[in-house]
């Protein structure tokens, strides 16, 4: 399963230290602080609350929910009797596409200026 990315935690975080300095601070390795970042794996309350105090905020500041993005399933058939196969649920958010077209009347307007 991929989570949604952090980002409240990635933009306080990237204000004061670089993610190098960051995991050393809250004693982890860079690449598992990394991989907590882009949502590959979830954050515990505890790490939630090591984050919060290493960049001296209130956890609610940069906690989110675990959202999935991908989730990927095997897929079984009767009696629990596998087959070969996988399922594969993308989850986007209801307003996707007043998103991409915000987005694209934004590109529009910048190309018609050149």
């Amino acid at each position: 399963m991929i989570l949604q990315p952090k980002e409240k935690l990635k933009k306080i975080r990237k204000s004061m230290f670089t993610q190098e300095v960051f995991s050393e601070l809250v004693a982890m390795d860079q690449s598992q602080y990394n991989r907590r970042e882009k949502g590959r794996i979830t954050i515990t309350d505890d790490e939630w609350e090591r984050f919060a105090k290493v960049l001296n905020v209130d956890v609610d500041k940069i906690k989110e929910a675990d959202i999935p993005l991908i989730n990927i399933t095997h897929n079984h058939g009767e009696n629990d009797n596998s087959i070969n196969g996988y399922e594969i649920k993308v989850n986007v958010p209801k307003n996707i596409f007043d998103i991409f077209h915000a987005k694209l009347d934004t590109l529009i307007s910048l190309m018609s200026k050149t």
